[in-house]
Parts: C-alpha cells; structure tokens; sequence
C-alpha cells in the first residue's frame, strides 16, 4: 500500500512535456554557408531571430549585441512563421552534431512582449521574470519555475537550417 502511494506522489510530482513544441506555428529556413547564419556551425554559438515590426524583413542577433536585418524575399514574406516571440538557433556543446531551435518567448511569460536575451555563454534570460535558461541543455530552466523552453523540429538539407513544427 505505501509503494502504491508513493507511486501516485511521484507520479502526480513529477513534470513532463513534450519535446518539440506545436504550440506556436514556425516556419523558417536559413543558408548556414552564408553569414550570419554560418556562425551556427560553431558548437556552443546561437543566433537570435525575431521578425521586424513593419514585418518587411527579419532581424539577427548575435550574443554579443550585433545585429543586422535581412530583408525577405516575396517567398519568404509569405512562408515564415517565427513562434511565439522569434526564434534562437544553434548547436549546443554537448551531445551530436544537431542544430536546435528553440523559441524566443520565455515559456514561464508565455508572451510575443517578452523575448529572451542569449549571452554568450549559451544562457537566455527573460528581462521579464528573470527566468533563465541552458541552450546547451535542451534549454531547460538554470533560473526560476519554468518549463524548458519551446523547441521546433530542424532539418538540414546540404546547407539549408530548416525549423518547423
């Protein structure tokens, strides 16, 4: 009886989500031959990626503060979707060689207001609620009472990044 109770605790204690998110539609896709993009291929580098207000182009953020704006093609204008609040690309330290995409919006804030900021240490942290986040753990929570954050499903065809859900 106490082992079945136990089990139910641990059970009902005990936090799961999926893996990739479909939360928020994404729908974006890179060259990572080409700069910016190409800093990616650096294991432990990440890129973020939000859409500019007059939605005529998108904006890249390294985590040192430089940033540029690409403009989109007519194509681009109508396939990309970029989540909740943008998107952080990148290849994490550890494991294999995948990229990994994850959403710009704090899970914790749930908000497109709310974008997180990524250092260099392959940190993101919401000026929000000042939860922060490992990109190079599967973006799980290093700070605060969260849920990891968002993460798309990528495709690598010769050098193209492709993030969608």
């Amino acid at each position: 009886m106490i082992t079945l109770l136990w089990i139910l605790v641990g059970a009902a204690c005990s936090r799961s989500y999926e893996v990739f998110s479909n939360k928020y539609p994404v729908s974006f896709s890179c060259d990572i031959s080409k700069s910016p993009f190409n800093k990616v291929q650096t294991s432990g580098y990440f890129l973020a990626i939000r859409p500019t207000p007059m939605k005529d182009g998108y904006k890249v953020r390294e985590p040192n503060g430089k940033e540029q704006t690409l403009p989109y093609t007519e194509v681009h204008s109508r396939i990309f979707k970029f989540g909740l609040a943008g998107l952080i690309i990148g290849k994490p330290y550890f494991g294999d060689s995948e990229y990994y995409a994850y959403d710009l919006g704090c899970p914790y804030c749930d908000r497109a207001s709310s974008p997180l900021s990524i250092n260099m240490e392959g940190f993101a942290t919401c000026n929000k609620c000042n939860n922060t986040y490992d990109l190079n753990n599967s973006g799980i929570p290093k700070t605060g009472d969260s849920r990891p954050l968002y993460r798309y499903r990528t495709s690598l065809g010769a050098n193209s990044l492709m993030i969608h859900n």
